[in-house]
């Protein structure tokens, strides 16, 4: 009976992990179609600066912000060519948020290029906006 719930447990995790992956798979595919030929140009344009093993620097541009009081979720756009998984070459979505203020002393707004600090491997931290 245990295994059987286990089992169940397991499947539904898995249902819910392949939901989620489609749901930012078309928002990513809508980000991208709104892009113009220069921003494609210019994400593809982009080297990765490594500043430490496994973690670089490179240029995104913002697709997504969403006001949560004090923080500013943003949702970024950016040219993988570093990490060899299914969106080797793509271009793709980062996560992460700044303050209030860091976004009103920037006047930073959807479409805007930022530099994006990404390491991978870390679990806090790993998506940052480097000004």
């Amino acid at each position: 009976m245990g295994t059987l719930i286990g089992v169940g447990i397991c499947a539904v995790l898995a249902i819910v992990i392949v939901i989620v992956g489609r749901n930012d798979q078309k928002e990513c595919a809508e980000f991208v179609s709104r892009l113009t030929g220069q921003q494609v140009d210019f994400l593809k344009g982009t080297d990765p600066q490594f500043v430490e093993k496994d973690a670089w620097v490179q240029d995104a541009i913002v697709a997504k912000m969403a006001d949560k009081g004090n923080k500013i979720s943003l949702r970024l756009l950016w040219y993988n060519t570093v990490l060899q998984n299914n969106e080797y070459q793509k271009i793709t979505i980062a996560d992460t948020s700044i303050t209030a203020s860091e976004q009103q002393s920037h006047n930073l707004k959807v479409g805007d290029p930022v530099k994006m600090y990404f390491a991978p491997e870390k679990t806090v931290g790993s998506v940052k906006v480097v000004w």
